[in-house]
């Protein structure tokens, strides 16, 4: 009997792996195989690769194309430099938006990211997508995906912390042109209102993972969101600019997300002694 060694199945690994993930996520073969699809044509933007539903009026392709400069412009910001190659697929429909992001239905959604064990990433977007503040949250998690690995993101990062840091180039939410500070209690003020004065309030805790975060009615992801994002614009206020490259650089090098980023608050409630929440009084 031929022996089995940890090499063989080492290998054996390796040549299973991609098969099992094409075969249990169709949308990721798809997304490897769009450049094949005749309903798609191909662009470069701003060093992108890009793959336009030929369905696009010209319009919006210029438009696409202009969003997607200006989101790589405020990725290059935020991360320094820009590191994410993810391929963006621009779907006209929602159907066509359902077999490519692999939702598996036809409601109409903005964007949604995939990333592969063997390095391959896409941004996929709906008719509601061709906006640059959803083209930079989608390359921030493709960024950060990019700088910490596949696995390592799967099983260190936070979903909390993964969409909480989009929202930081995501300008839907808050005002960008304030300081971080600011910015940070405006995401707080939010989250106040949505959690009904704390009454409903989501712990960090119980969104760890894609389907703590959203899996639950409309609500629940937008209470995740804010709750997400009211703990990095404070993180972000406190560590500076380089805070998410040197976080993204430890994590990636094998450090345990904890231990970098530090205690995770069982609460959102902070005392008034944080001058980060602090309300003026005069």
């Amino acid at each position: 009997m031929r022996r089995i060694t940890p090499f063989s199945l080492f290998v054996s690994f390796l040549i299973v792996l991609p098969l099992a993930v094409l075969w249990l996520f169709p949308a990721v073969l798809r997304c490897l195989t769009v450049g094949y699809d005749d309903d798609f044509v191909a662009v470069q933007s701003a060093g992108n690769q890009v793959y336009i539903s030929r369905q696009t009026p010209a319009r919006q392709r210029q438009r696409l194309l202009q969003n997607d400069r200006q989101a790589t412009d405020r990725i290059r910001q935020f991360w320094g430099d820009k590191t994410g190659r993810a391929t963006l697929i621009y779907c006209h429909s929602v159907e066509q938006y359902a077999l490519y992001c692999g939702n598996g239905s036809a409601e109409s959604s903005a964007g949604c990211s995939l990333g592969t064990p063997w390095g391959s990433s896409y941004i996929v977007l709906g008719p509601e997508g061709n906006s640059a503040d959803v083209i930079a949250h989608e390359r921030c998690h493709d960024e950060l995906l990019v700088r910490v690995g596949w696995w390592r993101t799967r099983q260190q990062i936070p979903q909390w912390f993964n969409e909480g840091l989009a929202l930081m180039v995501d300008y839907r939410f808050t005002d960008p042109h304030t300081d971080r500070q600011q910015r940070a209690r405006d995401f707080r003020a939010e989250w106040e209102y949505r959690a009904y004065g704390r009454q409903m309030a989501l712990s960090l805790t119980d969104l760890e993972s894609m389907r703590d975060f959203f899996g639950g009615d409309y609500h629940h992801v937008m209470l995740a969101y804010y709750t997400g994002a009211v703990e990095v614009s404070r993180w972000l206020a406190r560590v500076g600019d380089a805070g998410p490259r040197e976080l993204a650089r430890r994590v990636g090098a094998g450090e345990a997300f904890g231990s970098v980023y530090g205690p995770v608050p069982a609460t959102l409630y902070v005392p008034e002694t944080d001058s980060l929440y602090q309300h003026d009084t005069h």
